[in-house]
């Protein structure tokens, strides 16, 4: 990205007199002057109203340039200039536009008309939907004089009533909404008490129009009459100061760094300030994380969710990790942020849990191994949160558990942190702001409801979702983010507008809500059209700003987007690129041959000889450096689990069964009693994690069925007796040369011979019949039972796979289960004791161990990051 080579001092005056934005406040300025001279009012009697607070203090620099002196009329916005009048307290049942209170108001109004029916989560979204319409009906409700409100709501009121039943709940939230609002007191009342009227404060109201008109200016400038003067904020020049410049992008990513480099490029040539333009929010926190890096200054004037802010996200790892239903992962994200607890035993409780497998918190507390090393007084801690109470218990209890735990710390410094306890009352004494409020809702001086942990975690995410975040900027900044229709006014010497396709920038925006275009016309809410007419007047004014850039992607996610209607109809101007093309040459990139010769296993099990066989340098990094892959958590059990509980079910069931026939009907209780027996102990059957061996369980009976035909004939003594078992999960150990072997067979049975018994090892495998049978046809070249036959001293022994799976075998002729033996396990015993000792000879010589890349193996190997096969260079 281009470097800010000299930033020009930010705030210098670099847009001049031919400025469309100039000349407009020029014209504004003119008439406001002949309306000071025709009613004889002098400036300082004067109010101008301006839509949006951000545009007082472009008006006061405006009038000084062509006033150099005398005093000067007052720019206010409605919101400020009633608190100029009358601080504003709101009472318990008005609407506040804060969410952490509006939020309890919407509750109580709901109960009143629908108690209990409906559960937690859909009261939480009919929350979030009744605050939103009351919202957005306010302004039109603060645009009436407090006394009118009732009357106006009440026939408006009866024209909602839904005429057909489906649409009770729509109907509901409309009458609530409306009723609400007509009963609210708002910040901007005081405009129309005896203070604020015509000759008190001022002798004239100059309303200065947006885009799109406001209800409450409009309201105030009839109020006023004759001494009131409404001029139009859209009236722009149609002439385009520049030709703009046209950037087609590839992705997001790419739209991004371009918007950044035409930001950086606008300021290395001193056109400061740079307005960029908030029509994608999320691609402009990206622009605007690129600026912050490379030293740029930014003012951000719209925004973002407090939510989604880092002080939030540690807020509700707290509240995550208190839930009794809790995972792994929740309490140790807590503990990892958290600084109240030793790191070194925060990773060692990780290390273990992945180790165990433990992906749930209640069953660490319960694991011997665990419960060793978790932070002392943490249980207490969790526990103390997960009782219902009152919300402003809550409150209290939370902010004490924030600071034990060391997260009130960090919120101190961090501006976020400080607006979430502020936000949400976490101050000393501050919840008792909504403790008034619950009293005047329930009628109650109990403190309020118990809320359950899941209710008051559902009521802090709403608050957060609700309120913005703006960070604070120290002094003038070199760009301001801001949205399109707050350019008006403006002087910034140079604009980008990313996000210019289709989606960001529609010509006919979605109006805002539920309503209906009948209730929007009802009510007096802003309809499509007038939203599509705002919308393409902010256009044509951004058109003529000077050094625009336009920006857009071509494409999301694999599918084609295009750019808006609005830059299509433009003479196509394609921009550079300010971007600085660097050439790179792509290095060569050979197979790794390490050798480690220094480095060697002190034993040798089957799956590591393996490796060995099957690439060297999977050998090498898996079982010389010894990395391994960290376990995850929360990972669904899969068919690894399912053969890990299928050998432990049948492990327990011969050695509970031994030599006992016991009949068909006791194995089969047996079998069953232990498969959940296991899954519980193993956690596969408990919890969230129930559901994902649902599948597993469902082909248990098949399975159950298929061994115990299997176990029936195998057993037979018809002839002569049948295989013994003997021992299951039996570890031995052996010599190659020098080399130690070591394994655990799943099974061993003694064989009836005429020469005495003989060892039978049986390996059980739930994969693929054919697999399993492929694994037999070339002796040599399967490992696994010959390295078993070699941890055996008998001369004579069987060895054979034991194929497990809920269906017969390729072409109907195998049961579902079905022995494969390797006949020739003796031959290969041999070879591969010779084998292993000539290879292990050859790597303790440091011989080179290249990585081969060939076959499945390359699929699923867990060195396959570190030997770079996809970026080898082709010989």
């Amino acid at each position: 990205m281009t470097p800010v080579s000299s930033i020009r001092e930010a705030g210098s005056p670099a847009a001049g007199e031919g400025h469309p934005s100039m000349r407009q406040w020029a014209r504004w300025i003119a008439h406001i002057d002949q309306a000071m001279q025709d009613r004889a009012v002098p400036a300082s009697r004067v109010v101008v109203l301006v839509p949006y607070a951000q545009l007082m203090d472009a008006g006061r620099k405006a009038w000084a340039a062509s006033h150099p002196s005398g005093f000067a009329p007052r720019f206010e916005s409605s919101r400020n200039w009633a608190a100029s009048l009358r601080p504003f307290l709101p009472g318990p049942g008005d609407l506040s536009m804060d969410m952490a209170r509006d939020s309890l108001m919407a509750a109580a109004l709901i109960e009143r008309v629908a108690p209990a029916r409906a559960d937690a989560a859909l009261r939480a979204i009919m929350v979030g939907r009744l605050v939103e319409a009351a919202r957005q009906l306010a302004p039109l409700a603060a645009a009436l004089p407090p006394e009118e409100r009732l009357a106006w709501a009440e026939p408006l009121r009866a024209s909602l009533a839904p005429a057909a039943s489906s649409l009770y709940w729509e109907g509901l939230f409309a009458t609530l909404a409306l009723t609400w609002v007509s009963a609210s007191a708002y910040a901007t009342d005081v405009l129309w008490a005896p203070m604020a009227q015509p000759g008190v404060h001022a002798d004239l109201l100059v309303v200065l129009q947006g885009f799109q008109e406001d209800p409450l200016a409009m309201a105030l400038a009839a109020r006023w009459g004759e001494q009131s003067l409404v001029l139009s904020l859209g009236e722009m020049d149609d002439g385009a100061s520049g030709v703009p410049g046209l950037h087609a992008c590839g992705d997001a990513e790419d739209e991004a760094q371009r918007a950044a480099a035409c930001v950086i490029a606008q300021v290395n040539h001193g056109h400061v300030p740079v307005a960029l333009v908030a029509n994608d929010r999320l691609l402009t926190r990206r622009v605007s994380a690129m600026l912050h890096r490379v030293g740029v200054s930014v003012r951000d004037e719209t925004g973002w969710k407090l939510s989604t802010t880092h002080a939030a996200a540690q807020l509700m790892s707290v509240l995550r990790a208190v839930d009794a239903r809790a995972s792994m992962d929740d309490v140790l994200d807590l503990l990892k942020q958290a600084k109240a607890w030793p790191e070194a035993q925060v990773q060692q409780l990780e290390q273990l849990a992945r180790e165990a497998g433990v992906s749930r918190w209640k069953a660490a507390l319960q694991h011997e191994r665990l419960a060793a090393v978790i932070p002392e007084g943490l249980p207490a801690w969790l526990e103390g949160l997960q009782v219902g109470r009152p919300l402003t218990m809550w409150l209290g209890d939370l902010a004490a558990a924030l600071k034990a735990c060391g997260l009130w710390t960090s919120f101190e410094s961090d501006p976020a942190g400080q607006q979430l306890v502020q936000t949400l009352r976490l101050g000393e004494g501050a919840a008792m702001e909504l403790a008034g409020v619950t009293q005047a809702v329930e009628g109650s001086t109990r403190g309020g409801a118990r809320l359950s942990l899941s209710a008051f975690t559902a009521w802090v995410r709403d608050v957060l979702e609700g309120a913005s975040f703006m960070p604070r900027s120290a002094g003038d900044a070199a760009v301001v983010v801001l949205p399109m229709a707050q350019l008006l006014g403006r002087p910034f010497a140079a604009t980008v507008v990313p996000g210019c396709d289709e989606t960001h920038l529609s010509p006919s925006p979605e109006p805002p809500g539920d309503w209906t275009t009948a209730q929007r016309e009802l009510l007096g809410l802003s309809s499509r059209e007038a939203l599509a007419q705002a919308s393409a007047s902010a256009w044509r004014a951004t058109l003529a700003l000077p050094h625009l850039d336009l920006l857009w992607r071509t494409q999301e996610r694999g599918e084609a987007v295009l750019p808006s209607a609005w830059v299509q109809a433009l003479p196509v101007q394609p921009g550079v690129d300010p971007r600085d093309l660097r050439p790179l040459t792509p290095a060569t990139q050979p197979r790794p041959t390490p050798s480690a010769s220094d480095v060697l296993p002190e034993s040798l099990s089957a799956s590591a000889y393996q490796d060995l066989r099957d690439c060297p340098y999977r050998f090498f990094a898996l079982r010389q450096l010894r990395l391994v892959e960290a376990a995850e958590l929360e990972a669904e059990p899969d068919q690894r689990d399912m053969g890990n509980w299928l050998h432990a079910v049948l492990r327990a069931f011969h050695e509970q069964r031994g030599d006992a026939r016991p009949g068909r009907d006791v194995d089969q209780a047996w079998l069953d009693r232990l498969a959940d027996e296991t899954a519980t102990a193993m956690g596969l059957n408990a919890g969230e994690g129930g559901a994902g061996f649902l599948p597993y369980q469902a082909v248990w009976p098949a399975l159950r069925e298929g061994y115990l035909d299997w176990l029936a004939g195998f057993e037979a003594t018809d002839d002569r007796p049948g295989p013994r078992f003997v021992q299951a999960e039996a570890e031995r150990v052996a010599n190659a040369g020098p080399w130690k072997l070591y394994g655990k067979l799943d099974r061993i049975d003694a064989q009836h011979s005429p020469e005495g018994p003989i060892p039978f090892v049986i390996d059980y495998k739930t994969e693929s019949r054919s697999k399993t049978h492929d694994r037999v046809k070339e002796p040599l070249e399967d490992t696994q039972l010959a390295f078993y036959a070699a941890l055996l001293p008998d001369d004579n022994l069987r060895a054979a796979y034991l194929s497990i799976t809920d269906k017969r075998g390729d072409g109907g002729k195998d049961g579902p289960t079905w022995l494969v033996e390797q006949p020739d396990v003796l031959m290969a015993r041999e070879h591969l004791q010779a084998g292993l000792a000539h290879d292990m000879a050859r790597v303790a010589a440091g011989q080179p161990m290249p990585a081969l890349g060939e076959g499945r193996v390359c699929d699923f190997c867990a060195a396959r990051g570190l030997c770079r096969k996809d970026f080898w260079t082709p010989a």
